[in-house]
């Protein structure tokens, strides 16, 4: 059973009102969002491959590592 099929059971028995079930499906619902989002900010390997040929020539420094870190973080926080 994977997150979403517990969260369609619970919904389907937790009721209406704020009972802690439902109380735990919202919150369930919540996270699975979240993860959700995570995921689709996870780059490719052709998108790291792409940012590690840009700045190749910088590689070889503790700032080209910085700046390597830096575009990936952007590119994932683009997605």
């Amino acid at each position: 059973m994977n997150a979403n099929k517990l969260i369609e059971l619970l919904d389907k028995n937790s009721g209406d009102g704020n009972t802690p079930l439902r109380k735990a499906v919202t919150l369930l619902q919540q996270q699975q969002a979240e993860i959700e989002a995570l995921k689709a900010k996870t780059l490719t390997d052709e998108e790291i491959i792409e940012i590690g040929n840009a700045v190749t020539n910088l590689i070889d420094s503790n700032e080209g590592w910085i700046e390597f870190a830096r575009a990936i973080l952007k590119k994932a926080s683009e997605k």
